[in-house]
């Protein structure tokens, strides 16, 4: 099955103006049953405004503020689906 990522954003603003004064995300990937998201948050910026904001500007505002690629965000959340496929190590209890 194929992976799928997905962006999900929450915002604080200024009730005064409608400001954005932080943008907390979350980048999610699913393949079949398994899921991995990593998240974070990055400062609105002057005249960010809440009703003109869109997906676009978001992703773009959080691969400013972060010192990666999307691509290496996918990669690395595939890779800790590939994990949950195929761990390394497993948990056992033993009955006595």
């Amino acid at each position: 099955m194929a992976t799928t990522y997905e962006w999900s954003f929450t915002f604080d603003t200024k009730s005064s103006d409608n400001s954005i004064t932080t943008i907390h995300w979350r980048l999610t990937a699913v393949d079949g049953d398994n899921s991995a998201s990593m998240y974070g948050s990055c400062a609105g910026s002057d005249g960010m405004n809440f009703d003109a904001i869109t997906k676009e500007h978001c992703i773009n505002c959080v691969l400013e503020n972060q010192d990666t690629t999307i691509e290496e965000m996918q990669s690395n959340l595939s890779a800790q689906i590939e994990q949950q496929k195929n761990p390394e190590t497993i948990s056992k209890t033993k009955e006595w």
